[in-house]
């Protein structure tokens, strides 16, 4: 199993002091800062709270291996809580459509599955987003990752079926957010589901053509996904302890619309909890710039790197793609055969470490073909054979 290493950090350059609650992954490693509370969370995390003076900086890290659900028994406990009703995955707003879809089926993944390939059919993925929030999107139609997650989570429940928004990112490089869900199926456990990258993948399918990051044929993202991704946390508006105190009155910077309604990000709270942790959720607890901040000043950076074999292929994809384009415009330009068999060997390795590394393999399959094709007609061409 490939392990992936995470490296976190945040300094807080905003305030004389902010409060910072994030869940600690197992055999993480915190410098510079120590948690001064860790708290139990129902999906089985703990959650740390810190508290970083002006100029204080946080840094954690971890190794996590490729994303596999848990194979957990849910108690009745914890089958109510991933049943609950949130701001962000509303049920009241989803019930009627979801069992006028569902109402007439008993196995609880056949349900999920009607509900996933509703929400593939009927939503549009755009980043980012006008606001967050179920309400918001079903008005919209359209939205990111997280969207189509909260109402996926909204709409299991709304038919019964315990779920759950994992919040985390993609296995590689910087600051590459995901969100995505969890269902839960009796004696199987935890069920993957990702309807954005599936509505992706069926309405733009070269999105992430030239991306590092694997993909899947579009209805696979019912019951699997592609691994390389890391948890930050388990669901989505996670309860805060201590508990959070909400600014009575906000300074209307960092406005992210939820549902309608005004949402100032480090001085609010959804009902005490979090309105997603990736990987962490900030309160200022002083007197705050009068700006919106950056994303690393309410989020911090986050850093993922693979094993070194699988980090070499990046850069060496990346090396022969630039070299394939240098040798096109030589092509082009000198008409020769030696730069045909430049830029089409070239692009050939490209489609090769794309194969290797599980990217689009038919796309890059029928591209290995033609450059293969092209480059033994080209070695004829320069009169080699």
């Amino acid at each position: 199993m490939k392990t992936f290493k995470v490296s976190y950090s945040y300094k807080n350059s905003v305030c004389p002091s902010l409060s910072l609650w994030m869940v600690i992954p197992s055999g993480a490693k915190a410098t510079r800062a120590q948690p001064e509370q860790v708290t139990l969370l129902p999906t089985g995390e703990e959650l740390g709270y810190f508290v970083l003076e002006e100029g204080t900086e946080l840094e954690v890290t971890f190794e996590q291996g490729e994303y596999t659900p848990d194979q957990q028994v849910l108690s009745d406990e914890e089958r109510l809580f991933y049943l609950r009703d949130t701001t962000l995955s509303s049920i009241d707003e989803v019930k009627e459509k979801t069992l006028e879809m569902t109402g007439h089926l008993t196995d609880p993944k056949e349900k999920a599955r009607v509900i996933f390939m509703h929400i593939v059919k009927e939503f549009r993925y755009i980043y980012p987003p006008a606001e967050r929030g179920v309400a918001s999107f079903l008005q919209t139609g359209k939205g990111d990752c997280g969207e189509f997650s909260f109402l996926f989570t909204a709409m299991c429940r709304a038919a019964g079926i315990p779920a759950r928004t994992i919040v985390g990112s993609w296995a590689n490089g910087k600051m590459n957010a995901h969100v995505w869900n969890e269902c839960y199926i009796d004696g199987e456990g935890w069920f993957p589901v990702d309807t954005s990258m599936a509505t992706i993948q069926k309405r733009q399918p070269l999105r992430f053509f030239g991306s590092d990051v694997p993909t899947l044929y579009w209805d696979r993202y019912f019951g699997r996904t592609e691994g390389r991704r890391i948890v930050f946390a388990k669901d989505a508006e996670l309860p805060l302890m201590p508990h959070y105190k909400d600014e009575e009155d906000p300074v209307l910077f960092n406005v992210l619309p939820i549902n309608g309604q005004s949402f100032c990000w480090g001085q609010q709270s959804l009902d005490g909890a979090a309105p997603y942790l990736q990987p962490v959720y900030i309160k200022f607890e002083e007197s705050v710039p009068y700006r919106d901040l950056g994303v690393t000043e309410l989020m911090g950076t986050w850093k993922v790197k693979g094993p070194a074999w699988l980090e070499g292929t990046v850069y060496l994809k990346r090396a022969s793609f630039f070299i394939g384009l240098v040798g096109v415009l030589l092509s082009w330009i000198m008409g020769e055969a030696i730069f045909d068999l430049l830029y089409t060997g070239s692009f050939m390795v490209y489609a090769l470490i794309s194969l290797v590394r599980k990217e689009r393999m038919m796309a890059f399959g029928v591209v290995f073909i033609l450059m293969t094709l092209s480059f033994v007609a080209a070695w004829g061409k320069a009169g080699l054979v």
